[in-house]
């Protein structure tokens, strides 16, 4: 079975203001490499609606989650 592996960035490598910064769920799903809707369905609890047409995810949440199994 094969496993799919992180993007490079770590938490480590970035300052604590740059995980607390604010990314769009499309960019969030793409960081984990699932789909905006699955990503949706997963994790709505990191999700957080700043507008009435703007949801958001911090980055350190969406680089915190672990890697999906293929």
């Amino acid at each position: 079975m094969m496993q799919k592996t992180k993007p490079a960035t770590t938490t480590t490598q970035l300052s604590p203001l740059d995980l607390r910064r604010k990314i769009a769920v499309r960019e969030a799903a793409e960081l984990n490499g699932v789909s905006e809707a699955t990503f949706r369905r997963h994790y709505r609890h990191l999700i957080r609606k700043v507008s009435a047409r703007r949801d958001v995810v911090e980055l350190g949440d969406a680089l915190n989650l672990p890697a999906k199994v293929i």
